[in-house]
């Protein structure tokens, strides 16, 4: 994608790495508003992006004051995209996913750590993505997630049509829920290999 260049001829983000900060700045958001801990790359990437898990306990060193958070070790992969390119039909919200991301999601065993996909749907209008006042950040539209199942896709150079139910969508709820049910499933998997 070509660079913008702005009416005082300073090269711009690309359209691309700005939709990707915005959904960055989503899930920061989220994450920090449902208190769990959150790992992004600083790099720009177009694979995994990050973790979420649960927070186990706070420790404090009783000399400094300083508190520590530790993770509780049910860490859940995701992979976030962010697109204009989005639709409603019925319950769902339909998007085409290029192959190549696609397989980096799907086929992944069942002990192995979960990932969801977070899709961010922007409006069609870039002027409506954001705006700022003294009272308010608004961030336009939201986050919906899903999960993608199934065999990898052998011809990487075409798209797979994802279904996100309106019901996923992405808040500080249903992102709590899914560590939770994240923890169980595992506490009940190692409960069983232990006995």
């Amino acid at each position: 994608m070509p660079a913008t260049i702005s009416r005082d001829g300073d090269i711009l983000l690309t359209k691309n790495h700005a939709q990707e900060g915005l959904s960055r700045a989503y899930v920061q958001a989220l994450s920090s508003a449902a208190r769990v801990w959150l790992s992004m790359k600083d790099e720009f990437d177009y694979g995994f992006d990050g973790q979420l898990d649960l927070i186990a306990r706070v420790e404090t060193d009783p000399t400094t004051g300083k508190q520590n958070l530790v993770k509780a070790g049910y860490t859940i992969d995701f992979q976030l995209k962010c697109s204009k390119d989005w639709k409603v039909a019925g319950d769902d919200v339909q998007w085409s996913m290029k192959s190549k991301a696609y397989n980096k999601l799907a086929g992944r065993g069942p002990g192995a750590v979960p990932a969801i996909l977070i899709l961010m749907c922007l409006p069609d209008n870039e002027d409506e993505w954001m705006e700022f006042s003294e009272d308010s950040l608004l961030l336009r539209k939201c986050c919906y997630f899903t999960t993608v199942t199934g065999p990898r896709i052998e011809n990487e150079n075409t798209t797979r049509q994802i279904s996100f139910p309106r019901r996923n969508l992405l808040n500080v709820s249903t992102l709590t829920t899914i560590l939770d049910d994240n923890r169980r499933r595992l506490e009940a998997a190692f409960s069983a290999f232990g006995e």
